[in-house]
């Protein structure tokens, strides 16, 4: 945002370089839409990604103004997601106190000894949620800040988005091409590799979460976060899904919870027991799976019917009976396009006849397909761990470049015998332009990075093998071998360190 827009307001002054997340192409050809407004945008799309709503007062799934910024912290300097809901004048500061200490206290389990220590600050910690940090009031509106994954997009938007669907050219025609079903709503076909990935990392963060006497509450298409682990690029939906039907074993789609903490806050007041809270989250996972399997989104007011307070009987027996039509049609749908694991899964999840089973009974139901997503983990950390060794690799022979360049050729020590010509620096000299400046023999440079890597992976390994090293005239031809050179470079550079001084602004 330009330095002069008006949205620089709405973000506390312990931010700094906000980046408005919503309806960002409206905002910027007339950002003074802004002025006057109680929300800043329209907060419906509660992800990581730009949108081209329009600007508006309309309510975001939490029931109030929302808008979302990308900020920079003054205290850390770290990149975090700034939600800020405005109209929330059931919040107070005792309550956002309250559901800070349940969620850390409750969380400081021996499961999370085992978490990256880098998000200890955050107050729940798990691989499959969006690290919750804070919340606080200021303008008169109430903030959370959450951790800002580069690049994320919501389960909604990444398959259930008919503009972004289109654009990837899935529908249609490929869907078939795919070997995929034809869904009956408007989303993606998901293949049943993708939804068992997706349903195992939920699970995983679940169990967690319900272990530790806490609720999720946010388990709809629009608060899971959906990042790329790897590999190309994350807009090609067809590729990524062709390669899911292949042998590449580990899923390239990494999925996390967000908004955690976010319900508890706004609806502290009329909160309901943990069993229930808990029954709604297996509830809505259900709802997820059915979503995905039919392409439509379905959401657990569809199923349970809890908005009906303000009709008559015969109306109600009407939706129960239309909502009870659509579950049994999409269940014959997922039942004839997928296993009957599956559909097992979510027939249980989703019937409102029964009481849903609890995390940890669902959890053993699909140990199978749990094995089978850690061997891709597994298979994705060896090849995490390749690329590091090549980039450790690299970091070795720049370490190496840089000692030679601080050696060579100092101005400041030309009459110092042990720097001079007859030095041991000498043959430091020689041995870069034996690297770097390698001539045929017209005298035309020969460009060789060959020669650069197998030269310094031999001086890092200190080899015995002799080299010869001429001077630029041809007079001077010394033979040595890489650890010759390997000695004197870090007798050189050892010299030069314990003569030196640090820079003002380090000391």
């Amino acid at each position: 945002m330009e330095p002069n827009d008006p949205r620089h307001k709405a973000v506390p002054s312990s931010f700094c370089r906000a980046y408005c997340l919503d309806g960002l192409d409206d905002q910027k050809d007339n950002p003074s839409n802004l002025i006057g407004r109680t929300g800043y945008s329209s907060g419906n799309n509660n992800n990581f990604k730009n949108s081209n709503t329009t600007l508006t007062n309309k309510r975001s799934s939490f029931g109030y103004p929302t808008s979302l910024f990308r900020v920079t912290s003054t205290s850390d300097g770290k990149l975090y997601a700034l939600r800020r809901i405005d109209s929330a004048g059931c919040v107070s500061h005792k309550i956002i106190q309250n559901v800070l200490n349940m969620w850390m206290n409750n969380s400081r389990s021996d499961d999370m000894h085992h978490c990256n220590h880098n998000h200890r600050s955050s107050l729940f910690q798990h691989p499959g949620v969006v690290a919750w940090h804070k919340c606080f009031i200021s303008q008169r509106a109430v903030f959370f800040v959450h951790q800002f994954h580069v690049g994320a997009v919501t389960l909604k938007e990444r398959f259930f988005d008919p503009n972004h669907v289109n654009n990837n050219s899935i529908r249609g025609s490929n869907v078939a091409d795919l070997g995929l079903p034809l869904n009956p709503g408007p989303g993606v076909p998901l293949p049943e590799s993708l939804i068992w990935s997706c349903f195992t990392q939920l699970v995983s963060a679940i169990s967690v979460i319900h272990r530790s006497k806490l609720a999720v509450r946010t388990l709809q298409l629009n608060h899971i976060l959906v990042t790329r682990d790897g590999g190309p690029s994350a807009t090609s939906s067809s590729s990524y899904i062709s390669g899911m039907n292949g042998n590449s074993g580990f899923p390239k789609l990494r999925f996390r919870i967000n908004c955690l903490g976010i319900v508890d806050i706004l609806e502290y007041e009329t909160r309901k027991s943990l069993d229930d809270l808990q029954m709604e989250d297996m509830r809505s996972l259900g709802c997820l799976i059915l979503s995905m399997t039919t392409g439509t989104e379905v959401t657990i007011n569809d199923i349970t019917l809890r908005n009906i307070n303000s009709i008559s009987p015969s109306q109600e027996h009407q939706q129960q009976q239309r909502a009870m039509g659509m579950l049994n049609h999409y269940s014959d749908f997922v039942r004839q396009h997928y296993s009957r694991e599956l559909h097992s899964l979510m027939e249980t999840l989703v019937n409102p006849n029964v009481v849903p089973p609890v995390i940890e009974d669902v959890a053993r139901s699909m140990t199978t397909r749990i094995m089978e997503e850690l061997d891709g983990a597994h298979s994705c950390m060896d090849g995490m761990n390749g690329a590091l060794a090549g980039l450790y690799e690299s970091g070795r022979a720049l370490r190496l470049m840089l000692k030679l360049a601080f050696v060579n050729e100092r101005p400041e020590f030309g009459i110092d015998k042990n720097w001079s010509e007859s030095g041991d620096c000498y043959i430091l000299k020689l041995f870069r332009d034996f690297v770097f400046h390698q001539a045929d023999g017209a005298g035309r440079p020969v460009i060789d990075l060959g020669h650069v890597v197998s030269s310094l992976n031999k001086l890092d390994a200190a080899d015995e093998e002799k080299i010869v090293l001429a001077s630029r005239d041809g007079k001077n031809i010394l033979v040595v071998s890489y650890a010759d050179v390997a000695r004197c470079l870090e007798k050189c550079y050892q010299e030069l360190c314990s003569n030196s001084v640090l820079h003002p602004a380090l000391t």
